[in-house]
């Protein structure tokens, strides 16, 4: 439990310290210049705009944190806010991670579970027809000689792997399963499909490269599992993507 903790709030508190440490290294800046100089015209009007900076990416921080709680309905404002936590503070916590030498899985595991958060209140309530379940191609079992990438109804449902069980799911509650073999094909089928919402299974790297690609559609993650080694015959929880389904139809 303590560690599943960990996981979740590390990508918003790596986030909240960088912020921290760029607002210290401001105003350590900005007293230091003034005790010895004080501030010319142009000084002021640079540490003015710095200061604004500082304030516009603190104040979007926490409309952020809120939304994985409350459902914002302004449109616009969620696109801003997608935008600034795919491109700017997932940096923020990716370089500090880098500086604490931390492994990359823990901080993007956190990210996956905060952005699932803010897809899951972004989407209370909604009700949505067009669910796409991408799949990775490594979940089908090494010795399949069935082309399932082509459609995933093609699954003979041998029950040697969890495709045969997604395929009855995404028949179950009439939604979109489909195979990707790399982001190229992804990109291909969200950009056909153009889906309300997007459940998305990968490994680690491959789930933040593609949720931050995609940033523009809801993107629910859900983490494979690796009993026999990376990209080999992986498994994924049937229950987390049922839990998924559920929230969104």
């Amino acid at each position: 439990m303590k560690e599943h903790y960990l996981a979740v709030i590390k990508f918003p508190v790596f986030v909240a310290l960088a912020l921290i440490a760029i607002s210290a290294v401001f105003f350590g800046f900005a007293l230091v210049g003034y005790q010895r100089l004080g501030f010319s015209p142009v000084g002021k009007v640079v540490y003015l705009i710095i200061f604004l900076l500082i304030i516009a990416l603190v104040g979007t921080w926490i409309l952020i944190l809120t939304s994985t709680h409350i459902k914002l309905k302004c449109k616009s404002l969620s696109i801003y806010m997608k935008w600034m936590l795919f491109h700017i503070y997932f940096y923020f916590a990716k370089w500090l991670n880098a500086i604490f030498f931390k492994g990359k899985a823990g901080l993007m595991e956190s990210f996956l579970h905060f952005n699932n958060e803010i897809v899951l209140t972004a989407h209370q309530d909604d009700k949505h027809e067009k669910i796409l379940i991408l799949l990775p191609h490594c979940l089908q079992g090494s010795n399949c000689k069935i082309r399932i990438t082509a459609d995933i109804i093609n699954c003979e449902e041998c029950g040697s792997c969890d495709i045969a069980v997604i395929k009855g799911m995404a028949d179950k509650y009439q939604v979109h399963a489909a195979v990707a073999t790399g982001g190229s094909l992804a990109r291909k089928l969200i950009t056909d499909e153009k889906p309300d919402v997007i459940i998305a299974v990968a490994c680690h790297r491959d789930l933040v490269d593609g949720v931050r690609d995609a940033w523009q559609f809801p993107v629910y993650a859900v983490l494979n599992e690796h009993p026999k080694g990376p990209c080999f015959e992986t498994t994924v929880s049937i229950s987390t993507i049922e839990f998924a389904i559920k929230k969104f139809i």
